[in-house]
């Protein structure tokens, strides 16, 4: 997978946070144009029929944020870079995709993170289901490393074993719930603070987040 097409479906997978994170905190309409504007950079990664699509229904979803129909535009929106996401990187690729959701969902969590700075009035409760989201999926995916349903071969790297490669990717996982879980923990703080310490634990995550995804999509 090249980065391009990994970046895509990176910014592809955070319009369903997008849209969680908009029903269960109520951000201000600064949130979606700051986290639309960002997912809207796959036009100019793909810029194909779908991209420019995907990027008319997420300008109609941003017009309408006030209104009911707007969640549809955004439903729109993914549809259509998935489509492409799709086309790009075929049905036996599939499995891939999970991987990157991990690091769609911990960025999604240090981009609410972000705004809670800027507005202290908004609803944690979406922000911890996140978290959570990002710890389970972590633990899952370090569970299929190791019993083989995400099979890594060394041979890219040409460094190391196949079992190091493997212990090393489960560790960056086991290492990413470490972080997504102190990241819900902060949040249960009801201070300011709270919310400082888990952006910052989430900014941890990310970073682990994509060198075991990373590493895991370039072996196998």
């Amino acid at each position: 997978m090249q980065l391009s097409e990994f970046t895509f479906i990176f910014l592809t997978l955070c319009i369903p946070f997008l849209y969680y994170i908009v029903q269960s905190t109520r951000p201000k309409k600064g949130f979606s144009l700051l986290f639309a504007s960002i997912i809207s950079l796959n036009v100019f990664i793909k810029p194909e029929n779908f991209s420019f699509l995907g990027l008319f229904f997420m300008v109609f979803y941003l017009y309408s944020y006030e209104k009911k129909e707007s969640k549809y535009y955004l439903v729109l929106s993914f549809l259509s870079f998935t489509a492409l996401m799709l086309s790009e990187i075929g049905i036996d690729n599939l499995n891939s995709i999970f991987p990157v959701l991990l690091i769609s969902s911990v960025f999604s969590l240090m981009m609410i993170g972000h705004w809670f700075l800027v507005d202290p009035t908004i609803d944690r409760s979406g922000m911890k289901n996140i978290a959570k989201f990002s710890v389970y999926l972590s633990v899952v995916l370090s569970i299929s490393v190791f019993t083989d349903i995400y099979e890594s071969n060394s041979e890219f790297f040409n460094l190391v074993g196949n079992d190091l490669l493997n212990n090393v990717i489960i560790f960056l996982y086991l290492s990413a719930a470490v972080l997504s879980f102190g990241s819900f923990k902060s949040l249960q703080e009801k201070s300011y603070t709270g919310v400082m310490a888990s952006t910052g634990l989430s900014y941890l995550s990310l970073i682990v987040s994509l060198g075991a995804s990373g590493t895991l999509i370039l072996s196998i």
